[in-house]
């Protein structure tokens, strides 16, 4: 089908959605309306798959040598139209041998073998690492060729592994002391074959984060008996590893409205032991579904505190803390991550929380997966609620709705940026993060390095990449609250949440599902914001006052539209304001507003603008009477 055609077929299909036909669409995703797979409309098409996988893993972990060791089989299934001739698997920990790409440096006395394939099956097939010529390393993934893997059916991978933990190179895992580790990228992991993209071949270089499918996890986790592990979805069995009075403060925490000290200081002062030490080692059970990856915490001596948070639909989620006791603000997670979930389920965004768990996790850093964030200790609490509530939203972005971080990780930073500024408000005033995002973002806007939003993220190295993930997606949002209104805004975030959770939307399926939502059409926003490269800058181009009537023009000399708010001081000293929002941008070529008041008092200073708004040049936002 030619591109005429193409968008000939969805003007007469789509009327709403036909009006942003002007944005630019590449032809991998016309290919997926013609075949069905994504609608113009925004809605996951008749055709929609998507891939899945089940692990079942048994992993040791050694702390004194600061080893994993592992194995396990993988069943995927191939629900595409497809015959797949080869399978991708991500070696994650490929990052810290000598030699890989890597976005920024690393201490090369730590590097390693990184992950290390004892033996790997592909059904009945046994491959020789070393010289199959069936296998390609790549750097971060090895494939699988010469494959006929027909559509709707499955393959069994049987693999065993091991790679040392890192502990100088700690890219958001690793080991922190003696006795404290998070293991993330630990596992051999089935790379994404999707409709747009067919598989995801990028190489892991330390930035770029996550895209997963949603698979089922049965992991058994074995590590001595003073340590505990803390790890997405249902600890089974739990009885089998816990001490019995910690057992039973468990089972309390898990439907308690107040926060219960599972594993207290007290309990090692009086030496209770809290897990099972009838044999030297424990293995911990996990079972998870419906998750795009599996990570965990252990430790010795830490503290555990637990209890039972509303995440919408009268569901509860089993959120708690695991953390050293000299981490005093830890002493406060747990019941912040709990209101967190309640916020997010209840106002914004109003949607249900995606898990039935959350555990935060004392280890470095802020990072965030299923049911998992790692976070460091802060000496000051705004730092706490702000890691906490950021990595708790990506509950809902990246994770809930699958999104490809590594290719567009506006759609999910950005997200968790912007709810997060509202959220944490809640607990600590200390620091205005929504205004403090305008000054971040200004900082970069405008440079010669700041790329559109659309320019996939894999490609973006150092500084620019947090404004373009975090501080210009985050603006960009608040501005679409803000012109779409509070209620509209709110109806269209649900409606792009419940048609795309648990699958992989793109970014026009977010752009198509906010104007099927609205019933209006947002290229003039979509456009700039997302596709261009340029600044927000508005200025007051003059003012005048006639016949009681104060004129004030403003120009927007910038690409990007934003809101305008005016201030204006008269000499008595009163103040009047007047405020539009950025859809007074929305006719092509109109860079001239006019605001008018009605006064008899002559103005002495106007203001443009506010500390919401970003507007990259504000020597020309102030006015003063002569």
């Amino acid at each position: 089908m030619n591109r005429f055609k193409y968008i000939l077929l969805l003007t007469i299909a789509l009327s709403a959605a036909a009006l942003s036909q002007e944005l630019y669409i590449p032809l991998e995703f016309q290919a997926a309306y013609e075949d069905g797979t994504r609608s113009p409309d925004g809605k996951p098409g008749p055709e929609y798959w998507q891939n899945s996988a089940d692990y079942k893993l048994s992993v040791i972990l050694d702390p004194a040598a600061g080893k994993i060791t592992g194995s396990g089989t993988i069943i995927y299934n191939n629900n595409s139209p497809d015959i797949l001739d080869r399978i991708v698997i991500r070696l994650y920990q490929n990052l810290n041998k000598a030699g890989t790409l890597k976005d920024f440096p690393f201490n090369d006395k730590e590097f390693t073998d990184g992950i290390v394939i004892r033996s790997l099956t592909l059904n009945k097939r046994s491959y020789d690492v070393m010289s199959d010529t069936s296998l390609e390393n790549t750097g971060t993934n090895i494939v699988i060729k010469n494959l006929n893997v027909l559509p709707k059916k499955q393959v069994t991978i049987s693999v065993s592994w091991d790679f040392t933990i890192p502990k100088v190179n700690k890219v958001r895992m690793g080991q922190y002391d003696s006795t404290t580790f998070f293991i993330a990228y630990w596992y051999p992991q089935i790379a994404v074959y999707d409709d747009i993209d067919g598989w995801d071949m990028n190489e892991y270089t330390g930035t770029t984060e996550f895209y997963n499918d949603f698979n089922s996890y049965d992991v058994n986790i074995t590590v001595p008996n003073n340590f505990g592990i803390w790890a997405p979805g249902t600890l089974e069995h739990p009885e089998t590893v816990l001490s019995p009075e910690v057992f039973l403060r468990y089972k309390e925490a898990m439907i308690s409205s107040e926060t219960v000290n599972i594993i207290s200081w007290n309990d090692y002062q009086q030496k209770i032991v809290p897990y099972n030490n009838s044999g030297e080692t424990n293995a911990w059970h996990y079972k998870a579904s419906g998750i795009p990856d599996f990570t965990f915490g252990a430790a010795a001596n830490y503290l555990w505190d637990g209890k039972a948070a509303y995440g919408g639909a009268g569901n509860s989620v089993f959120v708690s803390a695991a953390y050293n006791a000299a981490s005093l603000d830890f002493y406060e997670v747990c019941d912040i991550a709990a209101k967190t979930v309640e916020l997010m389920s209840k106002e914004l965004p109003g949607v249900d929380f995606p898990f039935p768990k959350l555990t935060i996790f004392n280890g470095s850093g802020g990072m965030e997966s299923p049911m998992m964030v790692n976070e460091s200790s802060s000496k000051e609490r705004i730092w706490m609620v702000h890691t906490t509530v950021h990595e708790a939203a990506h509950s809902y972005f990246p994770f809930g709705m699958g999104i490809n971080e590594r290719k567009y990780a506006w759609m999910d930073e950005g997200w968790t940026q912007m709810l997060s500024e509202y959220i944490q408000y809640e607990f600590d005033k200390t620091i205005d993060f929504r205004a403090r995002n305008v000054k971040r973002y200004l900082d970069y806007s405008g440079e010669f390095d700041e790329v559109p939003m659309m320019f996939p993220s894999f490609l973006i190295r150092g500084e620019m990449y947090g404004n373009h993930a975090y501080f210009r997606p985050a603006n960009a949002y608040n501005i679409l609250k803000d012109f779409m209104g509070d209620v509209l805004f709110k109806k269209a975030l649900q409606e792009f949440m419940k048609r795309w959770k648990g699958k992989h939307p793109t970014p026009y399926d977010f752009f198509f599902t906010f104007e099927d939502a609205a019933n209006d059409d947002y290229t003039w926003f979509w456009q700039p914001w997302f596709f261009n490269s340029g600044y927000p800058d508005l200025a007051i181009d003059s003012v005048s006052v006639k016949d009681d009537i104060l004129k004030v023009q403003i120009t927007k000399e910038g690409l990007l539209p934003i809101p305008v708010a005016l201030t204006v001081t008269f000499k008595d000293g009163s103040v009047k304001r007047a405020y539009r929002s950025a859809a007074v941008w929305k006719t092509p070529d109109e860079d001239d507003l006019w605001i008018e008041m009605e006064t008899d008092k002559k103005p002495a200073v106007i203001e443009l603008g506010n500390q919401y708004i970003p507007d990259a040049d504000t020597t020309n936002n102030l006015w003063q009477s002569k």
